[in-house]
């Protein structure tokens, strides 16, 4: 039973009657795949033969679309088979039919043709003399073309003839043709085949799936099949092998059903529609590049063809609900991929990428489609490759190069030279995605390197943080310097490789005490034999600057000199991304020389502005941090370095490490354990010889705050073991010595303490600096008693008082204060409030907060107690009989913070409230 149809059935047994009559009937069939258009043509054949008509069929295929009157015989030869249907019988058989032996010789094919056209007018005229003939063609749009021209030759004919042609018109390109439309053109009926309602939908669901469909359930069913009938009783034949139907009605399911069949209906409309199948592949593989005109030249059509396959497309699969036509098409695109074996796949984006390059797109575009090709094996898709990889990092896409290189390494031999330069070109790529496998593919591709000039040009270009962080690739400059040797005098090249390796080599052994003792000697031989300072030179010497620096042996001028030397022939803008900027800072500081830097770090940070790369602007703020502080101007460092951290935010863990270092130092300056402990929160680790050592220090000052001072001391001594075992010596950066003898000297430990004094004044007056120098007297006229204490303490005054950092002199000032005060000397209160307002000046806050800078000025009780800095401030000024708000307002903070503290203070001394806090801290309650 055929649902919806009554109109279609009444219009077919019309033309049957019309056709008994002696009208010649035309009946066309019109409608898309599946919607039942041959079910109606099967139906008119069954009225017509039940009417006593003699029925023809035939029907158009795919595999016969090639074979001339291929149509035509399935309609004769079974007339032929049977004479008695023949009556009369033609004249002779037409040369169409095999084996008749009748055809006339010497035919042209035009001649043939036309006496074919001729005895199949006289065939159907004869039959239908006799009784009602029926002729009955399915699928004109696989109808071969001499079949075709034989049929609108006969429709043009029909007239008083007892005959009925019915041929079916399904929606698709064949029904383009012009002799498609010729015959459609002459018909007498049309039957439009057309989708079911909602109602037959589900009345068609029920007889199928069981009474009782839900209205969702049968909505569903026709909205995936647009109500076409032969989609539908595939859909619940489907549906009702997987039980979705009554009585649960699974209606999720059954949508993952029909997207299913929404696919393979697209595929099985592709076999039968070869111009749309052609134009789907090559829209498909040419993807974001596929032009009208490229997809018609790599698909074989004509932009007519083309256009007509998007529209077939539009009516023959319908979009679904709320999808534009650009997704409809590319919907489509993934059905045929999907569908595309490999070995077609990649012949067709083969061509696709050859036809992209003659037509002349871009490196990128020609080389898209090779990515999706099963092997590379020409050299020329190689190097489409690479130049597409080239091309996406010229634009700043690396991830994108990455992905050109690494297809092209799957087919590269593996000893092959080409592997070796794709796998440099890999690595240098992804360092730019700061990838932990670059290393390892410069690695490869450096052995693979057949000449050692080649692999020294590889491996001195590999980046610094890389050779420092990644053993192997350190380990394979050393191989590369050793094998390189050293080149003769006139070998430019050659040496400016050696000089490149050798900067590597260095880097990555800064913690190496021979390397560290070899720096100073080894910056003399290159003054000695200066020739111009080359971009490897500079590099060099900036690496040796600094691991002298550390070392300590050499006198501060002296390094200073060639600090100064770097600078001034090291341009400004490479500073962003060289090592001067990272390195040399430093230096300046332990050299108390950070005027060298200005011009030049003006000019850089000048360059980061115009950049605006955060974490290059992190950088130089932090630098302006150090110098800061080595002129001892703590409070425009401590902006400077919440800057830096403020900009470095985000960033990695590399581009923090300067920001962290100078506020680390001011921390060490300042006793300030909420700064350390904020610094270590927010730390990571780090391979870092000057992190480990920041780390170290900080961490003893938080044990010095909470009182634990075994701790303390423990901290400090592993960070100089480990310092010591690698050369770093410089008294600049031996934060942890003073405070170990600091640490000893409250312990009780005189003898340690003073012995440890005097070595870190040794290292002092080997290298020279006033600050150093200073900060060494300080030291050891703290742990001195009596007069000769005294006399160090102002020797440590009268040394920073003209030179070096002014926050160094404030604490020479006020300890040589305090030690007078103890005397009952005079002078002590006088030096002691000068060292108070110079480092307010200097810390940007009112002289009366500052009640000592440094551990050896806080109360013993406040220290035994645990209290940190910050919390002694307060209780001291509460034991004085301070209200909160005046302490607030004294110390600049909040009065949240003052009550926080206080309460802290009171818990650690076991006290319940400020009226015990002079007694605990052992003041009179007065000041």
């Amino acid at each position: 039973m055929l649902l919806e149809r009554d109109g279609e059935l009444a219009a077919l047994d019309e033309a049957v009657a019309h056709a008994r009559s002696g009208t010649g009937v035309l009946v066309v069939v019109e409608g898309g795949a599946g919607a039942g258009t041959t079910a109606l043509l099967n139906r008119l054949a069954d009225r017509a033969t039940a009417a006593g008509a003699l029925v023809l069929r035939s029907t158009g295929t795919p595999g016969e679309r090639a074979v001339p009157f291929g149509v035509l015989r399935q309609l004769v030869l079974p007339l032929i088979a049977e004479p008695d249907l023949l009556t009369p019988p033609p004249a002779a058989a037409p040369p169409i039919v095999p084996g008749t032996g009748t055809g006339r010789s010497g035919l042209t094919g035009a001649a043939v043709r036309a006496d074919t056209l001729h005895w199949l007018h006289i065939l159907f005229a004869g039959l239908s003399a006799e009784r009602t003939v029926v002729v009955a063609v399915d699928d004109l749009g696989w109808v071969d073309d001499a079949s075709l021209e034989a049929l609108a030759h006969l429709a043009a004919r029909l007239d008083g003839l007892h005959l009925l042609l019915a041929v079916v018109r399904k929606n698709g390109v064949g029904a383009s043709d012009p002799l498609v439309g010729e015959i459609a053109a002459a018909a007498t009926h049309r039957v439009h085949a057309r989708g079911l309602s909602r109602r037959a939908t589900a009345e068609l669901v029920n007889r199928h799936l069981g009474p009782g469909c839900p209205d969702e359930f049968g909505r569903t069913c026709h909205d995936v099949t647009g109500g076409r009938p032969k989609d539908l009783r595939v859909l619940c034949d489907r549906a009702r092998l997987r039980r979705l139907g009554a009585p649960h009605w699974h209606t999720q399911r059954l949508r993952g059903l029909g997207e299913s069949l929404h696919r393979e209906r697209l595929r099985s409309l592709l076999r039968r529609e070869p111009v749309l199948d052609a134009f789907l592949k090559a829209t498909a593989v040419l993807a974001g590049q596929a032009t009208d005109e490229l997809v018609a030249l790599l698909a074989g059509l004509g932009r007519r063809q083309c256009e007509q396959a998007r529209e077939v497309l539009a009516q023959v699969w319908p979009a679904a609900v709320g999808q534009g036509p650009a997704a409809h098409l590319r919907a489509a695109c993934a059905v045929v991929l999907q569908a595309m074996g490999d070995e077609e796949s990649s012949r067709r984006h083969r061509r696709a990428s050859a036809l992209l390059d003659a037509s002349g797109a871009g490196p990128e575009e020609v080389a898209v489609p090779l990515l999706h090709v099963d092997r590379l094996g020409d050299p020329w898709e190689i190097h489409q490759l690479r130049a597409a990889a080239a091309a996406a990092r010229r634009r700043g896409a690396p991830e994108s190069a990455v992905r050109y290189l690494s297809r092209a390494l799957v087919d590269v031999p593996a000893a092959s030279h080409v592997r070796a330069e794709l796998l440099y070109e890999l690595g240098v790529t992804e360092l730019d995605l700061r990838s932990p496998v670059a290393g390892r593919h410069l690695v490869q591709a450096a052995r693979l390197m057949p000449r050692l000039r080649r692999r020294a040009e590889v491996v001195s270009s590999t980046p610094m943080d890389l050779v420092r962080n990644d053993p192997e690739v350190a380990a394979l400059v050393r191989e590369t310097a050793a094998g390189l040797g050293t080149p003769r005098e006139a070998d430019r090249q050659g040496g400016y490789l050696a000089m490149r390796l050798e900067a590597r080599a260095r880097y990555a052994g800064l913690d190496d005490p021979g390397l560290v003792t070899s720096a100073a000697r080894r910056l003399h031989e290159l003054d000695e034999q200066r020739h111009g300072a080359s971009a490897a030179e500079r590099e060099l010497r900036t690496v040796l600057v600094f691991t002298a620096a550390m070392g300590g042996q050499t006198d501060h001028r002296s390094v200073a000199r060639m600090a100064r030397q770097v600078l001034e022939e090291e341009p400004a803008h490479t500073a962003l991304s060289g090592l001067a900027l990272e390195l040399l800072p430093p230096v300046l500081y332990c050299t108390d020389s950070p005027h060298i830097a200005a011009p030049w770090l003006d000019a850089a940070r000048l360059h980061a502005v115009q950049e605006g790369t955060r974490a290059r602007l992190s950088r130089i703020e932090a630098v302006r941090g150090l110098t800061q502080l080595s002129r001892g101007e703590v409070g425009l460092a401590r902006e400077c370095g919440d800057r830096a951290l403020a900009l470095g935010e985000g960033v990695e863990s590399r581009d923090r490490v300067q920001p962290t270092l100078v506020l680390g130092f001011i921390a060490l300056e300042l006793d300030d354990a909420e700064l350390a402990a904020d610094l270590l929160d927010a730390a990571e680790p780090s391979a870092d010889l000057r992190m480990f050592a920041l780390h170290g220090a900080l961490n003893g000052l938080l044990a010095e705050a909470r009182g634990d001072l075994p701790v303390a001391l423990a901290h400090h001594l592993d960070c100089g073991r480990v310092l010591e075992r690698a050369g770093w010596v410089n008294p600049a950066f031996a934060h942890w010595q003073v405070r170990a003898a600091l640490v000893q000297h409250r312990m009780g430990r005189t003898a340690q303490a003073l012995a440890m004094a005097r070595t870190y004044h040794e290292h002092a007056v080997r290298w020279g600096a006033p600050t150093a120098l200073s900060r060494a007297l300080r030291l050891l006229g703290v742990v001195t008693d009596g007069a000769p204490g005294v006399e160090l303490l102002r020797q440590a005054v009268d040394t920073v008082e003209t030179d070096g950092s002014r926050l160094e002199t404030a604490h020479a000032l006020m300890e040589l204060g305090r030690r007078l005060q103890q005397e009952s000397v005079p002078e002590g209160d006088r030096l002691l409030r000068r060292g108070r307002r110079l480092a307010a000046e200097l810390m940007n806050v009112p002289a009366e907060s500052v009640h000592g800078t440094s551990a050896s000025a806080r109360p013993a009780r406040a220290l035994a107690a645990g209290l940190t800095p910050a919390e002694t401030r307060v209780a001291e000024r509460a034991a004085r009989g301070l209200s909160n708000r005046e302490i607030a307002e004294e110390l600049q903070t909040s009065l949240r913070a003052v009550e926080r503290h206080l309460t802290s203070s009171y818990r650690k001394f076991r006290i319940t409230g400020r009226e015990n806090l002079a007694e605990v801290m052992g003041m009179d309650g007065t000041g």
